[in-house]
């Protein structure tokens, strides 16, 4: 087992040894291939060169199958035993009365015409510089291999761009900054009980001591957006405290959920329906009616909210949509911009949208898997950013608050201090709608609590001063 493992290091240092070669000093041409292949493409060799200078000059052949025999010597043209002896210094002369010895594949005593060898040498090199490049890519092929067997990454050794003139596209982005993936990208123990402090002190979610699996599921997405090579990394970049930090609006968009669908849960919006909108109609012809849908998301909570508005107008007594103003905020400009373009894919229409309250409030787009909100419902809507960790002081008075499916993924005390500040935030009589599985922590006694069968929904008590 021993030499075993010894063996696989050592291959492995070799072939990354071969690699560095390979990056630092280019493509290792073969010299003494090229020196082969230069020797074959020139019909003399070293042996018969002094037995033929005698004929280079006045000799003629039919042998001439390349087609380059078939033309004189110039004037000015090297005669083929210069050529000889600046490739060979040790060539001599041919002594007179010598028997010259013929060349390869040619009879002897056979005429023979000088060789153009200017023409020859170019085809000789460019032949042989192309089986060096192929060979060369052959060997750099087999090193891929064998370091992608020895479990090491071999993306630094593709050819890189100039950063200087690279664009800032991702996927443009040099080779030269996009780190090798770790083999272990996931968080580690240390870095999540820093990561789990982070996250609930910016958006009030509790990790707890069991979530790594969360956190290496959502943040793993982001590794190649930011070119980072492990979680860690793009946990360390997220808790630097800097203004305009990108990758830490990401890092808590991705840890915050963003599921949600029309309608959901529906007795929210029958009870709307049925029982708080008749009552608020039931002030006056010209009564504001104001109505915020908190943390809501990509939007589908506040524009359900101006659908159910729009359709009560049927009703006898009903509220007037143009008096209607609906705030919806969440902590993620990403979901706000989202929310404010009112574009939505075949997927989100499929969750909870009846095809009757598609085709009446949406409008087709020039993409045909994209839909947008219909204009007068679109104008219902005011989007604000707001995390529920802050103020709510510029928010103002409401008739009707949903926060509903945010508040089970903050600690109890943070919890009572958002509850806290939701109630400060209706008006007497006002209504809170929550999630079916959220519960009035701390601020149980200012309410009333409405069963709408099912589902319960909670009206504020006249207030005591």
């Amino acid at each position: 087992m021993f030499f075993s493992l010894f063996g696989k290091k050592k291959k492995k240092e070799e072939a990354t040894e071969e690699l560095d070669s390979i990056e630092n000093n280019g493509f290792p041409f073969n010299d003494t291939e090229d020196k082969k292949e230069e020797k074959r493409d020139f019909p003399f060799d070293s042996n018969s060169t002094r037995s033929n200078l005698s004929d280079l000059s006045s000799g003629t052949s039919s042998d001439d199958k390349g087609g380059i025999l078939n033309r004189p010597l110039s004037s000015g043209t090297n005669t083929g035993s210069s050529i000889l002896k600046n490739r060979n210094s040790t060539v001599k002369p041919q002594s007179a009365g010598t028997t010259p010895r013929p060349v390869f594949g040619q009879a002897a005593g056979a005429n023979r015409p000088p060789l153009n060898t200017t023409a020859a040498r170019p085809a000789a090199t460019a032949a042989a510089s192309s089986t060096a490049q192929t060979e060369a890519a052959k060997r750099l092929a087999e090193v891929r291999a064998r370091l992608a067997a020895a479990g090491k990454s071999t993306a630094s050794a593709t050819p890189r761009p100039d950063p200087k003139t690279s664009s800032r596209d991702p996927d443009k982005v040099p080779l030269k900054s996009r780190p090798v993936l770790g083999e272990n990208k996931d968080v580690s123990d240390v870095q999540y009980r820093r990561f789990s402090s982070f996250i609930e002190e910016k958006c009030g979610i509790v990790l707890g001591n069991t979530k790594q699996y969360l956190v290496n599921s959502r943040l793993s997405t982001l590794l190649d957006k930011f070119h980072m090579a492990t979680v860690d990394d793009i946990i360390n970049a997220a808790m630097e405290e800097k203004p305009n930090n990108v990758i830490q609006d990401a890092v808590i968009d991705a840890m915050t959920t963003n599921e949600t669908l029309w309608f959901r849960d529906t007795y929210p919006y029958l009870a709307l329906q049925n029982i708080i909108l008749p009552e608020l109609a039931a002030k006056g012809k010209d009564y504001p009616v104001k109505i915020w849908s908190a943390a809501c998301s990509s939007g589908q909570e506040p524009y359900s909210i101006a659908i159910v508005i729009q359709e009560q107008l049927t009703h006898m007594v009903h509220v007037d949509p143009n008096k209607a103003h609906i705030v919806g905020t969440d902590l993620s400009p990403e979901m706000l911009a989202h929310c404010k373009a009112g574009l939505y894919d075949a997927h989100a229409l499929s969750r909870g949208l009846s095809p009757e309250r598609k085709s009446k409030y949406f409008r087709r787009t020039r993409n045909p898997n994209m839909m947008q909100i219909d204009p007068k419902i679109k104008r219902m809507v005011e989007f604000r950013p707001l995390n529920l960790l802050g103020s709510f002081a510029l928010m103002g008075k409401y008739d009707v608050i949903f926060c509903r499916n945010v508040l089970i993924y903050f600690s109890n005390d943070i919890k009572a201090q958002i509850l806290k500040k939701l109630t400060m935030c209706l008006n007497p009589g006002g209504y809170l709608i929550l999630g079916s599985t959220e519960s009035l922590t701390g601020v149980a006694e200012k309410y009333e609590m409405m069963r709408c069968n099912p589902g319960i929904i909670y009206k504020l008590k006249p207030q005591k001063f």
